[in-house]
């Protein structure tokens, strides 16, 4: 496990790929396939029947949360469906205990900085529950949150392993 990762890292590179154009956000999209193939197409397969802009927003973040690590460190393992099945396994199983709990029950956990990466963790549930400024945001169910949230933690604690 490594260090918690800055909440300054994470910002600035959630702004940093916010910028990207198209051509160069196409251009690092390739380039995490390359160096994660098997991490995107688990991420790609687990939301192929989602809606459209959720499928995309779930890549977009899973992108972002793929390149905080890279800035956080020289290189990241290679992942493979050995060890990426086994901790979305485990992650679904929790998510599952928390299923009937209540939402504010749920806010706590988030704000209890119980997670390895805090800031990480704490980018993903403000994307995934925060009204965009401009008023385009995404139209996400509790559902879709939840299942996002799943995916996105199990992200973050494979790329967290040294």
């Amino acid at each position: 496990m490594m260090e918690p990762i800055s909440e300054q890292l994470v910002e600035k590179t959630w702004q940093e790929v916010a910028g990207f154009s198209p051509q160069q956000a196409g251009k690092e999209m390739q380039k995490m396939g390359k160096n994660q193939p098997e991490l995107l197409a688990f991420l790609m397969a687990m939301t192929e029947d989602m809606e459209p802009d959720v499928k995309e927003l779930a890549i977009y973040l899973a992108f972002v949360v793929y390149r905080i690590f890279e800035s956080s460190r020289s290189r990241t393992k290679k992942l493979t469906s050995r060890v990426i099945m086994p901790a979305y396994e485990s992650n679904e199983a929790l998510m599952g205990s928390l299923e009937d709990a209540h939402e504010k029950f749920i806010d706590r956990i988030a704000g209890m900085r119980s997670f390895k990466q805090p800031y990480v963790i704490e980018f993903i549930l403000d994307a995934l529950f925060e009204k965009a400024e401009d008023g385009d945001e995404v139209e996400l169910t509790d559902e879709d949150r939840g299942y996002l949230f799943l995916l996105l933690k199990t992200e973050v604690d494979l790329l967290d392993k040294p």
